[in-house]
């Protein structure tokens, strides 16, 4: 027999070279426009955009509805426009009593107005007529007057004729009498604005909160 048959030896095999990359080219690619892929994120939307989404698509809903006619769809539209007119005089605070009620007597305004003079007010005076009277919306008016003037006295804001009742309250951001006097700010609000008669009960609890505002007044300052 002959001999036994060899295997080939193995061809030498190359090192391994690694190769970097152009810096210089590198930095190109990077500043290239064409090479940069990202993807824009919607924040959220925000309480009143998600608000009018859904109203935009309800009244889509109706309107899509065969069973409804031109009449119905004019009276949608029409109750949407009005709700919108309303949220928007509400945010600029006007009253609606004197739109669609009985406005009262011209002498019972000569100090009611939003560019009245607070120092030149005798507010003793003229609380003491207006509770006797029985005027409690005026007599609240007039708490809510002299709660504003001894804060300026005290140096807790800077009144002056033409500014709005929360542009106090943002004055008072990080005192402690942000919060009380946010109260009783909501609270005559609630009594001028809302047009809805005050007895002599609910204006005693109305006259308890001024006057506990202005005991925690006297103790902070």
């Amino acid at each position: 027999m002959g001999a036994p048959l060899q295997a080939p030896a193995p061809a030498a095999v190359a090192p391994l070279q690694v190769r970097y990359p152009n810096a210089q080219k590198l930095q190109e690619l990077r500043e290239n426009k064409d090479f940069q892929y990202q993807q824009d994120i919607r924040p959220d939307m925000s309480f009143w955009e998600r608000f009018w989404r859904r109203v935009g698509d309800y009244l889509n809903s109706l309107l899509g509805k065969t069973s409804y006619n031109g009449f119905w769809k004019y009276v949608l539209y029409g109750i949407a426009i009005v709700t919108t007119v309303y949220v928007i005089l509400k945010l600029f605070q006007v009253d609606f009593s004197g739109l669609f009620g009985k406005k009262p007597a011209a002498a019972a305004l000569t100090y009611e107005t939003y560019r009245e003079n607070i120092h030149e007010i005798d507010f003793a005076a003229l609380l003491e007529e207006a509770e006797a009277q029985g005027d409690y919306r005026r007599a609240t008016r007039l708490y809510y007057l002299r709660t504003l003037k001894t804060l300026t006295d005290g140096g807790f804001i800077d009144w002056r004729p033409g500014k709005t009742n929360w542009s106090y309250v943002n004055e008072l951001q990080n005192s402690p009498l942000q919060r009380p006097f946010e109260r009783v700010t909501q609270l005559f609000e609630y009594v001028w604005y809302g047009g809805s008669a005050v007895d002599e009960q609910k204006f005693e609890a109305v006259r308890n909160s001024f006057q506990q505002f202005n005991q925690s007044l006297t103790k902070t300052a």
